[in-house]
Order: C-alpha cells, then sequence, then structure tokens
C-alpha cells in the first residue's frame, strides 16, 4: 500500500489528544452525602472495574477513529502498474472554447461544464506535477509549462474565443510545448464537444507516443444556418457599373428551410436581397446584384437572420470602387486612333505618350500599360515595366515590324516571357480563341464553327512558348500563339506577335477588339482579397504601397494595435498573429494613407455534427493510447485518480471511521444507561 498524500500522516500526533484526556480526568467531582451508604460500597468496585474497561473500549474506539480520517486523507492506493505516483508527469489540458461551446444542454452552457472537467483533471494530479494548458486562443501566457496555481488561473479565465483549432493544431502545440521534457510520462486531456468539422476521423492516428484522454460534452441539436462564402463576379468595380455578388449558405439542420431572406448592406445602407431555400444538411448557392453608387472604399456585409447560433449570420467584405480605369499608351512613331477612340469611354482614363516624353512616375498609377509599336524600349522603360507588373499592373505589348532584337531579348528576360524570333509575311487566319480565358468573359453566348476570325499576314514566331503561365488567347491555323497572357508576379502581361497596322492585321477594325482591348483595360490581373479568416489569416500582404514600416490597426477607435511589419522584395507584409479576436471592418493606417480589411470568423463552427459517443467508444476499443471518460464531477476526478495511482482505498477507511463512529456512540450511550442507579 501506497499514500498519495503521505504529509498527513503529521496528524497521527493528534492521537495524543485523547489518550491525555483518558489519563488525566479534567471533571470535578462533587460529593453528596446520604444517610446510608452501607449498600453502595458493596457495588463500588465492580463498578470501578467495569468503566474502566468501558473507559479503554472508548479510547480504543477514538483512536482507531482519528487513525481511519488521517489514513482516509492521505489517499492510500494499491498499485496497479510498476510506475509509482513519485515519478512526475508533464499533464496537457485542451479546452475546446470555440463558439460551438456557448451552446447549453440541462447543465448550462458548455465552456462552464469543460472548465468545470478540467478542474477536475487538475485536482486528479499532484501539485509536484507539471502541466500545459492550451485552448483556442492561443495565449502567450499559456505557452509554457506551468505549475497547479498558473494552471487553475488558466482554466477560470478562460472565455469564448472566435480562432478554430483543429486536433492536429492541438497536438503540434502540445509537442511542442512539451519537448523539452522528454524523460517525464505525458498525457493530454481533450475536453470539447468534438465537432467533426475539426476533429476529422485521422485524428486518433495522429500521435501515439502519450496517452490522450476524450471528455466530451454534449449539447441539445442545434439547427444552423450560415453565410459561408462569397465574391464578386468581377474584379474591376468602377462608378454606376452593375454588379453581381455570388454567395454560398448552409443549412446544418434536419429540416429544409424556405423563403430565407438574405440581405447586402453596403456602408450602412440596404441595398440589395435575395431569398433562397436549402435543403436539410446542405449548402445551396446564389447571387444578387447592385449597382456601385459611389466611388472609394465599399465596406458591405450579407446578413441572414438565425438567432441560436448568430456568429455567422453576418459576413463581412470590402471592395475598393474608382471613378476610371487608367489606361497609358506609349508609342513611338504616330498615336493609335483606334486606341484612342476605344478608350474614350467614361469608365476609361486615356493617357499617351511619345515614348521619348514619357513620365515614367505615371506608370505605377495606371490598370493597364500598352507598349505600341516600339522599336527599341530602353532599359529605363523595361526595369520600370518589371516593378509595375510584379506589383499587380497590366501590360499589352504590341511589337513594331522593326524591332531590335537584343532590347526585346532583355525585355522578355526581365518579364519573364518568351522573346520574339523570326518574322513572318505569309496570309494565315487566327483559327482558335480560348474562350475560357478571362479576357472573354461575358463576350460569347457561344461560338460556332463558322465564326469569323482575324485575319493574318505578319506576324513574330515566339522563341519559346513553354511558359507555366502561359494561356494562349488566340491561335494561328499553323498552331502558334497570336495572342497569349503570362503572369509576372502579381501582374498579367499580354504579347501580340503582330504590329497593329492594316498591313500585318485585321485585328484593328474586326468586331473582337473592342472587347478584347476593353476587358484588359478593366481587368485586375490579381484580384486583391474583399475578406480574411480569422485563424487562418496570419499575414496580409499589401501591393503598391509605399515603404513605411509604422503600421496601425484600429476598429472603430476601440481597437488599436501595432503589427509587426516586413518588407520582402518591395513588398510589404502585416504580421498579424492573434491580434484580432473579432470579426467586422479594420482599418490599416499609416502616415500616407488608409486601407479597410474585413474579417470574419472561422465556418467550420458553423457545422455541429459532432462525434456521437458511440463512436468515440469504438475508437477508445480500437486503440490503447486513447481513452474515453464519461463521467462527470468527483466521480471523474476520482476515477482519474484510481487511474493513475491504482486501486484507491480511502473509500474503505471513510467506511471504517463511520463504523467507528456509530461504534463510539452506541459505547457511550451504554454507558450512561448502566450509569443510572435505581431505588426501589
Amino acid at each position: 500500500m501506497r499514500l498519495l498524500e503521505p504529509y498527513f500522516l503529521y496528524a497521527f500526533l493528534a492521537l495524543a489528544i485523547p489518550i491525555i484526556i483518558h489519563l488525566f480526568s479534567f471533571q470535578k467531582h462533587k460529593t453528596v452525602y446520604f444517610s446510608n451508604v452501607a449498600f453502595l460500597k458493596q457495588i463500588r468496585q465492580k463498578k470501578s472495574n467495569i468503566t474502566k474497561l468501558q473507559k479503554l473500549l472508548l479510547l480504543l474506539t477514538r483512536l482507531l477513529l482519528i487513525s481511519a480520517i488521517i489514513l482516509a486523507f492521505s489517499e492510500p492506493y494499491i498499485s496497479n502498474n510498476e510506475e509509482t505516483i513519485e515519478n512526475k508527469k508533464i499533464i496537457g489540458i485542451y479546452i475546446d472554447n470555440s463558439f460551438s461551446m456557448n451552446a447549453e444542454n440541462e447543465k448550462g452552457r458548455l465552456i462552464d461544464q469543460a472548465k468545470n472537467h478540467a478542474r477536475n483533471v487538475l485536482n486528479a494530479h499532484q501539485e509536484r506535477d507539471e502541466f500545459i494548458f492550451i485552448s483556442n486562443d492561443l495565449q502567450g501566457k499559456h505557452q509554457r509549462i506551468l505549475d497547479y496555481n498558473n494552471c487553475l488561473e488558466a482554466i477560470d479565465q478562460t472565455t469564448i474565443k472566435a480562432p478554430v483549432l483543429n486536433i492536429k493544431s492541438v497536438i503540434n502545440r502540445w509537442n511542442a510545448l512539451k519537448q523539452n521534457e522528454i524523460n517525464a510520462k505525458s498525457e493530454l486531456f481533450i475536453i470539447s464537444d468534438f465537432q467533426k468539422a475539426s476533429f476529422q476521423e485521422e485524428f486518433y492516428n495522429e500521435d501515439k507516443s502519450f496517452t490522450t484522454h476524450l471528455i466530451p460534452i454534449s449539447s441539445y441539436p442545434k439547427a444552423n444556418i450560415s453565410i459561408d462564402t462569397c465574391y464578386l463576379e468581377s474584379p474591376n468595380h468602377t462608378l454606376g457599373a452593375l454588379e453581381w455578388l455570388n454567395f454560398d449558405a448552409s443549412n446544418a439542420s434536419n429540416e429544409d428551410l424556405e423563403n430565407l431572406t438574405v440581405k447586402l448592406f453596403i456602408n450602412g445602407k440596404q441595398k440589395a436581397l435575395s431569398t433562397l431555400s436549402i435543403k436539410a444538411h446542405e449548402k445551396t448557392s446564389a447571387k444578387l446584384s447592385f449597382n456601385n453608387h459611389s466611388i472609394g472604399n465599399q465596406e458591405a456585409y450579407l446578413e441572414i437572420i438565425d438567432p441560436i447560433i448568430p456568429f455567422d449570420n453576418k459576413l463581412y467584405f470590402n471592395f475598393n470602387v474608382k471613378a476610371s480605369n487608367k489606361v497609358l499608351c506609349i508609342y513611338e512613331e504616330h498615336e493609335n486612333k483606334s486606341l484612342f477612340a476605344l478608350f474614350k469611354d467614361n469608365i476609361f482614363e486615356y493617357l499617351s505618350y511619345k515614348v521619348g516624353m514619357l513620365d515614367l512616375s505615371k506608370l505605377n498609377q495606371q490598370n493597364l500599360i500598352i507598349l505600341n509599336g516600339i522599336t527599341r524600349p530602353t532599359s529605363g522603360l523595361i526595369n520600370e515595366l518589371k516593378l509595375y507588373t510584379e506589383n499587380g499592373g497590366n501590360l499589352l505589348i504590341i511589337p513594331s515590324d522593326k524591332i531590335h532584337r537584343e532590347a526585346y531579348k532583355s525585355l522578355a528576360l526581365k518579364l519573364n516571357i518568351p522573346e520574339y524570333t523570326e518574322f513572318h509575311s505569309r496570309d494565315l487566319k487566327v483559327a482558335k480563341l480560348n474562350t475560357n480565358h478571362a479576357i472573354f468573359k461575358d463576350v460569347f453566348e457561344k461560338q460556332t464553327k463558322d465564326t469569323d476570325l482575324p485575319d493574318v499576314k505578319q506576324y513574330y514566331s515566339l522563341k519559346n512558348t513553354h511558359f507555366n503561365s502561359e494561356e494562349q488567347i488566340m491561335s494561328l491555323n499553323t498552331n502558334e500563339p497570336f495572342i497569349s497572357s503570362y503572369i509576372n508576379g502579381l501582374g498579367s502581361i499580354y504579347l501580340l506577335c503582330s504590329p497593329l497596322k492594316n498591313k500585318a492585321t485585321n485585328l484593328e477594325k474586326h468586331a473582337l477588339f473592342v472587347p478584347l482591348l476593353h476587358n484588359m483595360g478593366i481587368q485586375n490581373a490579381s484580384e486583391e482579397n474583399i475578406y480574411y479568416t480569422l485563424g487562418k489569416t496570419k499575414t496580409i500582404e499589401l501591393q503598391n504601397q509605399s515603404n513605411i514600416k509604422q503600421w496601425r490597426i484600429q476598429k472603430e477607435g476601440t481597437v488599436d494595435l501595432l503589427p509587426e511589419v516586413k518588407t520582402i522584395d518591395q513588398k510589404i507584409y502585416i504580421n498579424l498573429q492573434e491580434l484580432i479576436q473579432e470579426d467586422g471592418f479594420y482599418t490599416l493606417t499609416n502616415k500616407e494613407k488608409n486601407i479597410t480589411i474585413s474579417f470574419n470568423y472561422n465556418r467550420l463552427e458553423s457545422n455541429l455534427m459532432t462525434w456521437e459517443t458511440e463512436e468515440l467508444e469504438k475508437i477508445n476499443t480500437q486503440y490503447v493510447h486513447i481513452k474515453l471518460w464519461k463521467k462527470e464531477g468527483l466521480q471523474l476526478e476520482n476515477s482519474l485518480k484510481e487511474n493513475r495511482t491504482g486501486s484507491n482505498l480511502w473509500q474503505i477507511f471513510i467506511l471504517f471511521s463511520l463504523m467507528l463512529l456509530i461504534t463510539e456512540s452506541l459505547l457511550l450511550k451504554n454507558w450512561k444507561n448502566k450509569n443510572h442507579i435505581k431505588l426501589d
């Protein structure tokens, strides 16, 4: 037999108290005189012997009673394995404090029950043990080994937080924190509602080097409706333009839902609404339209009404509406009248410069730059075009019929595109259109075999067409590219293989010319994120921003944070870590600019499917390193103690103490009755 709390043995000193009371009588005797006491003297000696025996029995009972109580508090046990209780352990306690744990059952909120279970786990171990506390918010103060009191404090301070950790992240965090304690036996306790979205089927196979204890908490079956994702069909947003917003909604309930209302709010005002029906446990897609009535940043959100689980009722996003799309044409000899006429539209702001008169500072302000008929681009222009495209700008290259090969070779190397080679003069025709290319979006309802396509009389071959980012937009009947697109950094480059002259091709007069160039002018090569997800987004990349390292994150005057800022390859990265905890609109700001960003809660919690008890029991029986606990409160605590130490004996000593207490009471009662003298 071993003792879990041997320090209580010092309480055996208390046995001296009843012994002292027995040896020294502190009761004052009062003498009473009777007229005739002769008969009492006859029983005096007999009575004295019986009393001594009774007092000894009473003393022995009390000594045994005190001893049993002391031993019960010492928590004796019989070890059922070779491991002794004296061995130090590293105990990991993970509390799932995600949104789903805010639900209730007949015993109250799940998060409160989880905290109680965590306290039971803590109390089932010894203060000499070391503890690691893990929750979804991953606070820095928890990223270390804790003692008993600090772990208890961490448990008490746990509240519902937005981030969602899957089981793999939990185990990785657990392994990282305990790696310095390689000699200590370790165990991990997971307290959760075990949603299948975050606890994938393979969670029980993650790591078998330690014992994983599962403590499930179940809630009432809940229905949930959520707005999951959304995106704008067009990456380009201009004043007065018609926008289409696509979104997904889910029904996590057992009933089909009909005529649900989804509202769109922009800058605090309702702009559109849609109704939809969703079958049970399914997802549906829908769309709604609206017009851009103001320029600048637009703060928008979709909303659906669901009072039961509200965290996923709103989906925040933002986008920027431009007054116009800026297009710059750089030419060498004569300005192209067709380009001027095409981009005279209200949605464009068109500028043209002769190559020798070009203001390079205007390049980074453009949505599209057209390099039209330049014989020999300078190294300075090439370098500026490289930076421009890498930062998200669009570039259309239209060659001259007399290009300088070395200059264009340098251009090709800088922009990561194929170089022009042999110049051909032969009658050909465009034979194939890639109607799936983004440049032809909404241009064709359908393409027929007899569709009239441009003629080509002069064109350049390309040296190498095997680029990973290459997409052919138009192809000749020789299978050579006529127009193709490439990616350089964040920008797109469109490469035309013929000069824009009548003797080379009739593209300029063809019906495809207008939609082709129009879409190039409004196309955003790199669509900016309209929202981010809490817990997933760790870093935000800023495009086309000045190299200022001092940025702040603010929200309506309630949040003011200083994130870590890094500059890599002239790109700015804002390191968020776990700074943002709530959904909504935030402002990234510095001395020069304010940028609005939107954050939404992770929708993993929207799927309410959980691992049933029967499924967890099956896992428990199949895997030795996994143990399932279905008890609560003191039962859980005592079972955990017994699991660690072996068979606990304190209950036996408590029962023995009760029996001794009853024995003492009977002895006193019997003694009192016999001390009454009857006189007849």
